[in-house]
């Protein structure tokens, strides 16, 4: 178990005026079994008609709606966590675990991914934790971590063409293979010790837990991850989404940071 501080800041700032500015933000680290908010300040701006709730994925999210003219919009989360207090998350009933079992938009396999699957060695008589242990330890040694090359728009199929992508796009692989072996697998949003932005892994269930590994640094998930949010993929989890009125350009910045907390 390991205690520590982060910090999760998401600031757009608008080249005009907007307002009617309606908004959905999942940027606060979700409590489980392997994880406990110790401290936690959240604070947005503009700091109106603000309310929060969990989505269908148990994932908080805070709801707002800015009427007022506004060229800067900001979010911060802040805190310190408890992690690593467990190896897996209880997964619950059976048939929640529908929904993750399917491919999606992001994860459906094409001839690339079907043709990745065929050459991973034999996965028979394997449980599905090792299945996956084993999928994602050829999915490193065969695809690139090159940032640049894919767009949050990127799908698996497509990040499988190029060899090469981020977090998201391992994350997505991993999960289409998962759920080509009928292994219900989900996408996790969160923040990692050394990352400038946030993460993305997957979570595998192996009956009855969740477990967490991360493709992109080929381990399990530990006590340096913070769980932010999961959802089927990428589009569940979506940290700002948002309409409004007005014709202004958006510059976005993102800031995590991460770091133990050492007993002196």
């Amino acid at each position: 178990m390991k205690e520590l501080s982060f910090y999760y800041m998401l600031k757009i700032r608008f080249s005009s005026p907007v307002k009617d500015h309606r908004f959905t933000l999942r940027c606060v680290p979700c409590n489980n079994e392997r994880q406990k908010m110790k401290q936690m300040e959240i604070s947005v701006l503009p700091k109106e008609n603000l309310s929060s709730s969990t989505d269908s994925f148990g994932n908080y999210c805070i709801y707002g709606n800015c009427k007022s003219p506004h060229d800067l919009f900001m979010a911060e989360v802040r805190g310190i966590a408890q992690v690593g207090l467990k190896d897996a998350e209880y997964a619950g009933e059976d048939y929640r675990m529908g929904r993750y079992r399917y491919q999606t938009v992001y994860t459906h396999p094409g001839d690339a991914i079907r043709d990745f699957h065929s050459r991973i060695p034999s996965l028979k008589g394997k449980t599905n934790l090792q299945k996956a242990v084993l999928m994602m330890e050829t999915l490193y040694k065969n695809f690139q971590y090159v940032q640049g090359v894919t767009t949050i728009h990127t799908t698996a199929e497509e990040a499988m063409v190029l060899g090469k992508g981020v977090c998201q796009d391992y994350a997505h692989i991993l999960i289409s293979l998962c759920r080509m072996e009928g292994i219900p697998a989900r996408y996790v949003v969160g923040m990692l010790i050394g990352e400038g932005a946030s993460h993305a892994w997957v979570e595998v269930y192996d009956e009855p837990y969740w477990i967490a590994l991360d493709p992109t640094n080929m381990l399990m998930v530990n006590d340096q991850h913070i769980k932010i949010s999961g959802g089927r993929d990428y589009q569940d989890c979506v940290i700002n989404q948002g309409i409004m009125t007005g014709l202004a350009q958006q510059k976005q910045e993102i800031e995590v940071l991460v770091e133990e907390i050492r007993e002196e």
